[in-house]
């Protein structure tokens, strides 16, 4: 059975314009040995960065979310959590994992990686990840 990891969008976002741990995290799923779990909000999130911050254009926008829903399993949020107060959106980080039934949540943020685990997933920045490459 494969790894169920949920990236949150900043790892997203380090994997696309950044060599490094994330782009290897990413190349791992598209070699079919992790299997990403990801929900419309973490995509939406993902994009508004994208182009906001970093001046995407549309077309490559458009490729990525085409890339990205052949690589992840999409998860629908039927069970909504309002854990993090600070930054609302990392509770779609958590919304993803539990509903998508995740076995590991990797991810920068400071407000989730101070919860350390939720709901029985561990929360762990991208470096974590390196020892589990290892053994892939």
């Amino acid at each position: 059975m494969l790894l169920r990891v949920v990236l949150n969008s900043n790892v997203y976002i380090s994997a696309l314009l950044f060599a490094g741990i994330p782009y290897k995290i990413l190349n791992l799923a598209i070699k079919g040995k992790i299997k990403l779990i990801i929900s419309r909000e973490i995509i939406e999130e993902t994009v508004k960065v994208l182009r906001n911050k970093f001046y995407w254009p549309e077309h490559n926008i458009d490729k990525f979310i085409r890339r990205i829903s052949h690589i992840c399993e999409i998860v629908k949020i039927s069970q909504k959590i309002d854990i993090i107060k600070d930054n609302v959106n990392d509770n779609n980080v958590l919304e993803c994992a539990v509903n998508g039934k995740a076995n590991l949540i990797i991810s920068g943020d400071k407000h989730l990686l101070s919860l350390k685990i939720f709901e029985g997933i561990p929360i762990r920045n991208p470096k974590y990840f390196t020892y589990l490459i290892k053994e892939m």
